[in-house]
């Protein structure tokens, strides 16, 4: 029980490290530079971890002989995710930044499991999976469409421009769905999954600081240390380090199904109570009855896929 209050609580560290990242680019303004402190951030804690447990930082030549090319791009895959989540929060708000991807991200899980993708076990489709999908697609229509009926006083090119937004959270969610399929490959060809994880983010940030070299904006990053900048700001880069080691430590111990679960009931409960009172940030918005069905429907989705 203890393993799952664990996972439960991992799970509210999403939408925090949305909220954090989102805040700081209050302060420092571009995305990407946002994105770099994020993974320098994350970088940092992942090598402590990784000395803490006698890991070596960078993998031997054998094991990158034995690594295919895909299994590098995780770290630059999550790059992309960070950034886009980090606008999303502001055009849509917290729930639906929570609720979107995750609708992407089971419904490419699927895809990857029916074929096989990045060499993870082929599950084929089954009619419970079909069920599935359409519990998430009741889920999400309850959460973000049945509310925005009948609010006639946003205009067409607003409603497009929100369409386009939710839109890039559901392919958000299908990138992120990637990651951990990608992680898993190369945590096998590496023998561990906190040095695959820790090897990613490194070329992820190496990539981005040779960009900001390129670019000469690396001055922004000293706007993040003004002392009128909330501490909390920082906590994007603590969490997205403690969720990675998190999925290497406790998957092992409870299985993926239950660390899912547990994490999903943490990440949109506490979302939930983000837009509910207006923390860290998050535009303050009453929750219906109608969203809560619908996060009761997604929750009894992925239970179903997990079973």
């Amino acid at each position: 029980m203890g393993f799952l209050t664990i996972a439960l609580l991992m799970g509210m560290l999403v939408p925090i490290q949305t909220a954090a990242n989102a805040r700081m680019r209050t302060s420092i303004g571009p995305v990407w530079v946002v994105t770099l402190i994020s993974f320098m951030v994350s970088s940092l804690l992942l090598a402590v971890i990784s000395a803490i447990m006698g890991i070596s930082l960078l993998p031997s030549a054998a094991q990158i002989a034995n690594t295919p090319w895909w299994g590098r791009t995780g770290g630059i895959i999550a790059l992309c995710t960070i950034t886009i989540t980090t606008c999303l929060f502001r055009a849509l708000g917290q729930l639906q930044t929570t609720i979107l991807p995750l609708l992407g991200q089971l419904l490419f899980s699927l895809i990857i499991d029916h074929f096989g993708l990045f060499g993870s076990m082929r599950i084929p489709i089954s009619a419970m999976r079909m069920l599935t999908l359409l519990l998430l697609v009741a889920g999400v229509l309850s959460v973000v469409v049945i509310p925005n009926w009948g609010k006639g006083k946003t205009s067409h090119t607003a409603s497009r421009h929100t369409q386009l937004w939710q839109l890039s959270a559901i392919i958000t969610g299908g990138l992120m769905a990637s990651i951990g399929a990608i992680y898993g490959r190369l945590g096998l060809c590496l023998g561990s999954a906190v040095q695959a994880s820790t090897t990613s983010f490194f070329i992820a940030t190496i990539v981005m600081v040779i960009a900001g070299v390129g670019r000469d904006k690396l001055g922004r990053m000293g706007m993040a240390f003004k002392k009128e900048n909330p501490w909390w700001m920082w906590l994007g880069g603590v969490c997205g380090a403690i969720a990675v080691f998190g999925n290497a430590w406790l998957i092992p111990q409870i299985g993926a199904g239950a660390f899912f679960m547990a994490l999903l009931l943490g990440q949109i409960s506490l979302s939930l109570l983000m837009e509910k009172y207006g923390w860290l940030g998050s535009a303050q918005k009453q929750i219906s009855y109608v969203q809560l069905i619908g996060v009761i429907l997604m929750m009894a989705g992925v239970a179903l896929i997990r079973i």
